[in-house]
């Protein structure tokens, strides 16, 4: 459950992080986050094809399921144009933060 939440975390604060990047000029932040998400689901594919014990493969596997169908999300958005976190296809995201307080 933890290795989820700090995924997940993970997950909201490199999206974010891409829509300060495009403010900043680089429009091309969004497709650089699919192909990095992409790069991640592929090692988490491999750690499953080393055929780990059942316990790590169930966790694996779950967060592969996860993490495809954020990187479906962000692929969503490359799709759409969608550049700022203000945009309706963001705030409509399930997103999880790390409040210090």
């Amino acid at each position: 459950m933890v290795a989820l939440l700090g995924s997940q975390i993970w997950w909201t604060w490199s999206v974010e992080d891409v829509f300060r990047k495009v403010k900043q000029g680089n429009k091309h932040a969004m497709k650089e986050e699919s192909a990095a998400q992409t790069i991640a689901l592929n090692h988490l594919i491999d750690m499953i094809r080393s055929d780990p014990p059942s316990e790590i493969q169930k966790k694996v596997t779950t967060l592969i399921i996860i993490d495809v169908h954020a990187r479906d999300i962000v692929d969503g958005f490359v799709r759409d144009s969608i550049l700022d976190a203000k945009e309706f296809e963001w705030e409509s995201q399930l997103r999880f933060y790390w409040d210090k307080n």
